[in-house]
């Protein structure tokens, strides 16, 4: 009879404690709302234009598209950007152009660093030519590759450290004011980010993937006719369409001496339209806002 009200205590205290354990540590009742809310962060910097993510390119294509020059520095959200951009070569082997571009834009709540090596290619009706208008013809199609890419971005909650991007889009109607783009090959990031929400900071290992895009169209910079700070500065407002990918990623998450591993491997769709993405991350039922703009979560 002693043994088993022995084994009774034992038990109690043993549930007790786990109970108390669990009431005391945020992470252990959240880590799952908290999963998703992170790679929702992750994802926003990875698309957004400030931060330097797909976005940001999106307009670089949009300006080669209409003859614009990716040296142009503008005022970015009360900051300052400054470029620079190396002189395009052309190969008259393979069509191709290359240049080099360095960004660097910072205001009084967010700064980033952006390293792009690009090439691209003109072509009308499937044949090369050097120039967007050659004679009396004009691109209808633009060959635009990201070969490789580095960079960062500092916000409030999100500190994200690009470490490798690639991709590559065809984009059509070249001789008309809004241009649509196409996947190509699969657009890639990998990166590192370092969170810091609830009162916890976490560290975020991840690689994002776009697979697909539907009727994701743009206005193009029209060199006689834009204004380039303007345009620029209202791309992401107007930028459109649908983009899936996938998003894989382990997150650390550190609560004093307590560290917690969690890994994430999801599909996810946004919808792109008005200056913001609304983000669908599979296995969870929220929809998460994203300023395309600023390459934030919204809270």
């Amino acid at each position: 009879m002693k043994q088993r009200t022995l084994y009774f205590t034992l038990a109690l205290i043993a549930g007790l404690f786990a109970a108390g354990c669990d009431k005391d540590d945020p992470v252990s009742s959240g880590d799952s709302s908290i999963l998703y809310e992170d790679a929702a962060e992750s994802i926003s910097a990875a698309v957004g234009d400030e931060s330097g993510g797909a976005v940001d390119s999106y307009a670089d294509v949009m300006t080669v598209a209409g003859g614009g020059s990716f040296g142009a520095s503008l005022s970015k959200s009360g900051g300052v950007e400054t470029v620079n951009a190396s002189v395009p070569v052309y190969d008259p082997a393979t069509g191709w152009w290359t240049v080099t571009v360095d960004r660097s834009r910072s205001n009084l709540v967010t700064s980033a660093s952006v390293h792009r090596l690009y090439q691209y290619q003109f072509q009308k009706n499937g044949t090369v030519q050097q120039f967007r208008i050659s004679g009396s013809d004009t691109a209808t199609t633009l060959k635009f590759k990201v070969v490789d890419g580095s960079g960062s971005f500092v916000g409030p909650r999100v500190k994200h450290y690009l470490q490798m991007v690639k991709g590559g889009w065809t984009i059509t109607d070249l001789n008309k004011d809004t241009v649509t783009l196409n996947s190509d090959t699969v657009y890639v990031r990998t990166a590192v980010d370092s969170i810091i929400t609830r009162n916890m900071q976490r560290t975020f290992s991840h690689t994002l993937r776009i697979t697909s895009m539907t009727n994701v169209r743009g206005p193009k910079f029209r060199m006689n006719r834009d204004n380039y700070t303007n345009w620029r500065n209202n791309f992401s407002k107007a930028v459109s369409g649908t983009i899936e990918g996938t998003f894989t990623g382990n997150i650390t998450m550190q609560n004093g001496d307590l560290y917690k591993e969690r890994t994430i491997d999801k599909t996810f769709t946004i919808t792109l339209g008005g200056g913001d993405g609304n983000i669908s991350i599979a296995g969870d039922g929220r929809k998460f806002g994203c300023d395309l703009g600023g390459g934030q979560r919204k809270p």
